[in-house]
């Protein structure tokens, strides 16, 4: 069983969301405000305190949010991982953290910033989008999206991804995140700087604009009727 699969992440008032409760939340008051994903490099100690860590993408965030981040994170701690001998060891990991922009509701009042969970998994470093499938660019106006799963190798490849689509799906979608998520690379989590298996779930999600041409709705003749 990899590192992943058996270490719990906390914050210094408690243990925080599982992953899955951040989903739901996101998803219950996703009509209030836009989510966003911060990842970080973490290093957590034999005794699964933090020692080290930084944002990757830190320059791209406003201070005050990357400010907020650290905080957090300079905070968090983990059930002490250890070795295969069964000695404490260093886990290097990225932490995955979500939050959600709540929009003021009065032009008086400022945006707020909800802390919707976080988790750990191994740190994308490179990401890849498969081209969309070919029925759904020809259905305007659809939407939809799957939960896939990447089995992350110790070289920091999916090699298995495993994809959860509702009935009713096209297959097409299926291929799509699998492409997707093949084309990923990402840095392996570590024990005692020995990278290890992991995982990492995404949900994928599509839609098309829902853009028809010009006079669609009227007969090709007609219209090169109207046009002279």
């Amino acid at each position: 069983m990899s590192a992943l699969l058996c270490t719990h992440l906390f914050l210094a008032a408690g243990a925080v969301q599982a992953q899955d409760d951040a989903d739901a939340t996101a998803q219950i008051s996703a009509a209030n405000g836009q989510r966003y994903e911060i990842w970080a490099d973490v290093l957590f100690g034999p005794d699964g305190r933090n020692l080290a860590f930084h944002l990757p993408n830190e320059a791209e965030l406003p201070q005050a949010f990357a400010d907020l981040v650290k905080r957090q994170l300079q905070s968090a701690r983990i059930q002490a991982v250890k070795d295969s001998d069964g000695s404490p060891a260093t886990f290097r990991t990225g932490v995955r953290l979500n939050y959600q922009l709540l929009p003021a509701a009065q032009p008086d009042e400022v945006d707020q910033v909800k802390f919707l969970g976080l988790s750990m998994a191994p740190l994308p470093i490179k990401r890849y989008m498969a081209s969309y499938p070919r029925e759904l660019r020809r259905t305007p106006g659809w939407e939809g999206g799957v939960q896939a799963t990447c089995h992350v190798s110790p070289e920091g490849l999916c090699h298995k991804v495993d994809v959860h689509m509702l009935p009713g799906m096209p297959e097409s979608v299926r291929r799509f995140a699998k492409a997707s998520f093949e084309g990923w690379v990402l840095e392996a989590q570590r024990v005692n700087n020995r990278p290890v298996e992991g995982e990492v779930s995404v949900r994928f999600a599509l839609h098309t604009r829902d853009v028809y041409p010009t006079n669609f709705r009227i007969p090709a003749f007609e219209r090169a009727i109207r046009n002279r």
